[in-house]
């Protein structure tokens, strides 16, 4: 068991070395560093921070400032205020990562090592859990699973919250047994409204976790009396109040990216839904690849494993007080964003990694389903599960990059495409405008067009794009509408080239022709990362629509 977690955090860190982040990451490092970037033109304020699209061209290190730190650098009033207008998530996690950027700077690699030094921490923690509520090997099957579970490898070297979740998570599970199991102490009780609160203040749908405990900790207090349990449940709540208070204006605020969520569950989504959301968290397969006949057939063991433990008269064993916590965990991760998408006509529960605070409860209950197994079998069961998500993790491990990380890609076609009295004009967000500026390896002059602020018309282009001889439009990040400068463009110039991101080679791709179904289909829906090269019209033709302009 110990070279297998060792394995996994070997693997883990050769992951987070990998060069390249995605949008969300690249907001991870905006909001820590003190600036927003999802506000309306309107209220920013360079001053502090916010981002500004400049009217004209601009080299590309104007951008890159964003995700740094100032001198001196932002504190925590800063932090606070970024993520207010811009985010959907509480501060806490960004305020960490002021911290440890400020030491250890916001590359790549410092990001993604934040992560996983919870992910981590998270292995002792979950072992405690599982040897108090089923023994040494509960817990030590449930480190192995969690280990080498494909969200968990994925996710703990994500420059995001959801590894700190884990933490937290399964730090109040075990505080919530132990309050019950041995009463109320001074510490103990200090200890879980630290926790708690601090889980509040890390993501929104931890909220449910902490419902999920609080009621439990109701209904079995244990040692603790009944009032104790309610005046610690009510004492995190007030903890959290002066935050939460404050959440109903602050999602109601416009942001550019604001509708993502907004497409509500149809039939017969409503009815599936709750069922693919739990089985997210033991499938090896997800968004970044995986087989689904091998999930399948991880299905059918998972089945007959519980058929068997039901044949055995297991369940009574399975469904213990102490065991009822961690249901009640996984229940309330996995049907608390499928009752906020029921109450606020919203899609969030579509996004299998917001019920990730889950993810070490599923792990848990895996281990207490397969440790009724003989000892052999056992080991076999396990075996068999780690061999199924190998299918999830090869296109983790194989994949150059992550989903999503496209910006080194397009920096380095960029970089060797441009020369003096070219200009790179990026329809995307204002992460993805940063992004692709971080990465690039000159300072290449750059015109952010963000169409959701509303501030550049095609008619401007002619202005901005005056003595510049050749123009790379770059169509990065998922905002589903084309870009208005693509038509003036084809208007006023040759279409010279283009070229559409295949995220399987993290490579651009001139051979449109070539691609699959379903990216010809998002290709026409404004999906794909692409990038158009126009030549002024006197040029001469160059041959193939698809061939990118060669050095002059």
């Amino acid at each position: 068991m110990l070279l297998l977690v060792c394995a996994a955090l070997i693997l883990r860190v050769v992951l987070a070395l990998r060069p390249g982040i995605w949008g969300d990451e690249i907001f991870s490092l905006a909001m820590a560093t003190g600036h927003s970037l999802e506000h309306p033109a309107a209220e920013a304020r360079s001053a502090l921070g916010d981002f500004v699209q400049p009217p004209g061209v601009e080299p590309s290190s104007t951008f890159r400032r964003y995700v740094e730190h100032q001198h001196p650098p932002a504190g925590p009033d800063r932090v606070i205020r970024a993520v207010r207008l811009s985010d959907t998530s509480p501060p806490l996690y960004y305020l960490l990562l002021n911290g440890w950027t400020r030491v250890l700077g916001t590359g790549d690699a410092a990001l993604r090592f934040f992560s996983l030094l919870w992910a981590v921490l998270t292995l002792p923690l979950l072992w405690l859990l599982g040897r108090d509520v089923g023994g040494r090997a509960v817990g030590g099957v449930a480190v192995v699973l969690y280990a080498w579970s494909p969200p968990s490898v994925f996710y703990s070297v994500e420059g995001r919250m959801y590894s700190l979740v884990w933490l937290l998570a399964t730090a109040l599970a075990w505080q919530t047994l132990q309050l019950s199991r041995r009463g109320v102490r001074s510490s103990a009780a200090a200890a879980w409204l630290g926790i708690a609160a601090a889980g509040l203040y890390t993501h929104y749908f931890f909220l449910f976790v902490w419902l999920a405990f609080g009621a439990w900790l109701l209904a079995w207090p244990g040692r603790m009396s009944r009032p104790a349990a309610a005046a610690l449940v009510a004492g995190s709540a007030l903890a959290a109040a002066p935050w939460y208070l404050q959440v109903p204006e602050s999602l109601s605020r416009w942001r550019v990216t604001g509708a993502w969520l907004s497409d509500p569950l149809g039939w017969p989504e409503i009815a599936t839904r709750p069922f693919e959301l739990a089985w997210s968290l033991l499938a090896g397969g997800s968004l970044w690849g995986g087989s689904p006949a091998v999930d399948a057939l991880l299905a059918l063991a998972y089945l007959l494993l519980a058929l068997w433990i039901m044949r055995q008269g297991g369940l009574r064993e399975l469904f213990s007080p102490d065991r009822l916590l961690v249901w009640a965990w996984v229940a309330a991760a996995v049907l608390g964003p499928y009752v906020f998408d029921l109450v606020r006509h919203t899609g969030a529960s579509r996004i299998p990694r917001y019920v990730l605070s889950g993810l070490p409860a599923a792990m848990l209950l895996a281990s207490l389903a397969i440790q009724q197994l003989r000892p052999r079998l056992r080991a076999l069961f396990v075996g068999l599960v780690i061999a199924a998500w190998t299918a999830g993790l090869w296109p983790i491990v194989r994949q150059p990059s992550r989903p999503g990380a496209v910006y080194p890609a397009l920096a380095s076609e960029l970089d060797r495409w441009a020369e003096p009295g070219d200009v790179v004009v990026v329809h995307s967000i204002p992460s993805g405008v940063i992004g692709l500026s971080r990465y690039l390896g000159r300072d290449l002059p750059l015109a952010a067009s963000i169409e959701p602020l509303g501030l550049r018309q095609p008619d401007d282009l002619a202005a901005l794009l005056a003595g510049r001889r050749r123009v790379a439009l770059v169509q990065v990040h998922n905002i589903g509408q084309p870009s208005s400068a693509e038509p003036w463009l084809r208007t006023h110039r040759r279409l010279a080239g283009r070229r559409v991101y295949d995220g399987t080679r993290d490579a651009l791709s001139p051979d449109l022709a070539s691609l699959s179904p379903a990216m010809q289909a998002a290709l026409a829906q404004h999906r794909l990362v692409e990038i158009f090269y126009f030549e002024p019209i006197e040029f001469e033709p160059i041959e193939g629509p698809s061939v990118v302009p060669a050095r002059r």
